[in-house]
């Protein structure tokens, strides 16, 4: 039978360490750390504007709807806002993958309503942001959707 010294046993327990400490801090430094956005700090000392505008869009007697049918997402504005000019954009946010983020601007149609195309987006779980301003107002909504 093979007989090891204690000090072997202890060196090759070292060594060993040593090993795997460096195989973790390598596997830990190739990960892909996103932020959920570039300017997150910017726009964390923003925020209370952004409160500011949900509140906005809750004291709506009307909230916008969503849609999601075989030719893409339909979204639907409320009634007060048919007649009026209204700007803003809708982001498609993918928590976990930033290169499927989608933003598009907003454009409705005379019923109020905006369409994206399916093909827009990949099958998945995104974040709908919409932020949109009328009569000197500005409004923000988020919704959680699931695309099939």
């Amino acid at each position: 039978m093979l007989n090891i010294s204690w000090g072997t046993k202890i060196a090759s327990l070292y060594i060993g360490f040593v090993v795997l400490v460096i195989g973790m801090v390598t596997f830990s430094m190739n990960q892909k750390i996103e932020l959920v956005s570039p300017d997150y700090y910017a726009k964390e000392l923003k925020y209370q504007d952004k409160i500011n505008e949900m509140n906005n869009a809750n004291a709506l007697t009307e909230q916008v709807n969503h849609a999601i049918t075989k030719a893409g997402i339909e979204i639907r504005f409320p009634t007060a806002f048919t007649n009026k000019n209204v700007k803003g954009e809708v982001v498609f946010f993918c928590p976990s993958d930033a290169s499927r983020d989608y933003k598009t601007p907003l454009t409705l149609n005379a019923n109020g309503v905006q369409m994206i195309a399916g093909s827009s987006l990949q099958s998945g779980m995104y974040k709908m942001q919409l932020s949109w301003s009328a009569d000197a107002k500005n409004y923000f909504t988020e919704e959680t959707i699931v695309i099939p």
